[in-house]
């Protein structure tokens, strides 16, 4: 099971998240596919491609946050 990001994070990975471009539209990685795995590091999650990071905030947001 996931650990509940803070709202800061939870924030912060949903504006990221919302600015990727659908794999499928695209020949080629996209920086912000980049930034989402170094954001998700920060958080210290370690997703080794596009793909998983995608699933892995996808998995994130739908925890929603922290109350605390």
């Amino acid at each position: 099971m996931l650990s509940k990001l803070t709202r800061s994070q939870y924030y912060a990975l949903q504006e990221q998240f919302e600015r990727l471009p659908d794999l499928g539209a695209s020949y080629s990685s996209s920086g912000e596919h980049y930034q989402l795995i170094a954001l998700l590091n920060t958080f210290g999650f370690h997703p080794s491609g596009r793909e998983e990071a995608i699933k892995l905030a996808e998995r994130l947001l739908s925890n929603e946050y922290q109350t605390q």
